[in-house]
């Protein structure tokens, strides 16, 4: 063990990947998963400059799923090599543990998904109080428009016969509804020129 520790501890602190190579390299299997080292660059600020430290992590991969396993995410204990030698058991003993919760939320998210799709097809209840919600507000906005109107004329000293005008003119504002349209078939009439 104290072999297999030091040689971990030897590669997470000397290996460096070449110019060509990939950032990643295999350096065994253990009950089925592939081992692998990874230089990965961690940055921090030093002094209002960012800078970067390339170390060393360690992790499993299953060869079935692609899923990746680390321990102490993917640092290795260097200060004893009998811990270090069992980095990679510690990392696979976690596959069951992760397992058995991602099936549990699995399955809790598959117990929603009729529940959902109820409520995604369910009718809005309230769309004419909406409709209704929606005519009162273009009407209170043009009558707004309309009292704007009236003091800017004022304030300028235009005649009252105009304004009278003015009132009687109805605003009309088309706004674009977020509700679902109902399709109505429309004939179109046109002259040809």
């Amino acid at each position: 063990m104290e072999i297999i520790g030091k040689y971990l501890i030897q590669l997470c602190a000397t290996w460096k990947p070449g110019v060509e190579e990939s950032d990643t390299m295999k350096i065994g299997s253990l009950y089925g998963f592939e081992l692998f080292v990874k230089c990965q660059r961690e940055t921090y600020d030093d002094k209002v400059i960012f800078e970067y430290h390339y170390k060393n992590i360690l992790f499993a991969e299953s060869k079935e799923s692609g899923i990746k396993y680390s321990w102490n995410q993917g640092h290795i204990n260097i200060d004893n090599p009998r811990i270090s030698a069992r980095y990679f058991i510690n990392a696979i003993d976690r596959v069951v543990a992760l397992k058995e919760k991602y099936e549990k939320n699995l399955q809790e998210l598959e117990q929603n998904i009729p529940l959902l799709k109820q409520l995604v097809v369910k009718p809005f209840e309230k769309e004419n109080k909406l409709a209704q919600f929606k005519k009162d507000v273009s009407k209170l906005e043009r009558e707004i428009s309309i009292k704007i109107q009236d003091n800017q004329m004022k304030q300028h000293g235009v005649a009252d016969e105009k304004t009278m005008e003015i009132k009687q003119t109805p605003v009309v504002k088309i706004e674009k509804s977020l509700l679902p349209k109902k399709e109505i078939a429309r004939k179109s009439k046109g002259i040809r020129v």
